[in-house]
């Protein structure tokens, strides 16, 4: 990419050289950096950036009929969110995720004692979501707690060889690293944080939390980051992204309509119409995107109040609850890739899928 902006401009005069050969130095120094959500005038200013990189500053306060100094603060936020990279304009588009989840060692163990089988390994729903964020290319940003022990230091380096950004991960002083022990898919036995050691960590990192554009939430803290959200101004919050597996049937909780995004996993088929009803009220009611299934047949998205259903083929089954994270994730590849709803659906299918 940097050669074919030098060939471009190999032709113009001198002065004209030297610009682009700044920008690329300026590139690759800021590739990867954090951006933060945009207000809808940077949207806007933005937007005609890409198509008319060398407009004047007073160009551009004509056309929003606002003053040159007005966008020159603009244009300086858009700089210090990393969207752009200096005069030019050389922008920076990769998008920037925060997953604030669990992360864990586990024990699975299934079958009778005589023919039992048993698996160890690194698990939780930040470690999941953030390796296939990590694969899908994403600059995506873990918030976990891990222990002051081998075992907290075999996270980070697993972490950081995924790609994951593992810096703000915090790492308790005086507790181990999570272990949990499972039992044919049942959780039986849990060495955990509590959710106060979580929140002082979230509280921590407040400034990473709010200033990310797709923010993606474990069950867990679905309600805590509701209610730290409240008194935020709305139009600079990130889009709140979110999944819940419904054992039986029961009402959605209320909190729930304050996210973006939400995935529902169902236990199985016979709960779904159950369902439906409740999915279509909360897309009516302001969550932009819901996504209802059962893992096995059936899958429905909804938007703006409109249910559509999305047929899953027997390649394309995955365990709905344990799956839910990486239906999630491959939607909000999608979603921020600007893929359509069921163009980023069809692609979470087979990340799911494959991830079973």
């Amino acid at each position: 990419m940097f050669k074919v902006i030098l060939d471009i401009f190999k032709d113009k005069p001198l002065g004209m050289r030297i610009y682009p050969i700044i920008l690329v130095l300026a590139l690759s120094f800021f590739k990867g950096r954090f951006n933060m959500r945009l207000t809808s005038r940077e949207k806007e200013i933005f937007e005609v950036l890409k198509k008319e990189p060398l407009i004047s500053q007073e160009e551009l306060a004509r056309r929003f009929n606002i003053t040159r100094s007005s966008i020159a603060v603009h244009i300086s936020n858009l700089m210090k969110k990393g969207v752009i990279l200096g005069k030019g304009y050389v922008f920076n588009e990769q998008v920037s995720v925060v997953v604030i989840g669990e992360s864990y060692y586990y024990i699975k163990t299934s079958g009778p004692d005589n023919d039992c089988s048993i698996n160890m390994g690194l698990g939780g729903f930040a470690v999941d979501t953030g390796r296939i964020f990590a694969n899908f290319g994403l600059n995506v940003k873990l918030i976990t707690i891990v222990g002051n022990d081998e075992e907290g230091t075999n996270i980070f380096n697993e972490l950081q060889g995924k790609g994951v950004d593992i810096v703000n991960i915090f790492r308790h002083a005086k507790k181990r690293s999570c272990r949990k022990v499972f039992l044919d898919d049942k959780r039986i036995l849990e060495e955990n944080f509590s959710l106060q050691d979580y929140e002082k960590a979230i509280d921590a990192r407040e400034w990473v939390v709010f200033n990310c554009e797709w923010l993606v939430v474990d069950t867990r803290f679905q309600e805590l980051l509701c209610h730290k959200a409240i008194g935020k101004d709305e139009e600079k919050l990130p889009f709140f992204c979110t999944c819940r597996y419904l054992y039986s049937i029961e009402e959605i909780p209320s909190f729930l309509s304050r996210y973006d995004l939400l995935v529902l996993g169902v236990a199985d088929s016979n709960i779904m119409d159950h369902y439906l009803s409740q999915a279509l009220a909360l897309s009516s009611n302001g969550v932009q995107s819901v996504i209802l299934s059962d893992g096995n047949t059936r899958l429905f998205y909804f938007q703006k109040g409109n249910a559509h259903e999305f047929p899953l083929l027997p390649n394309q089954c995955f365990d709905s609850q344990e799956g839910l994270p990486a239906l999630l994730a491959g939607i909000v590849y999608g979603l921020s890739s600007g893929y359509s709803l069921r163009q980023a659906v069809r692609i979470a299918v087979g990340t799911a899928a494959s991830n079973d």
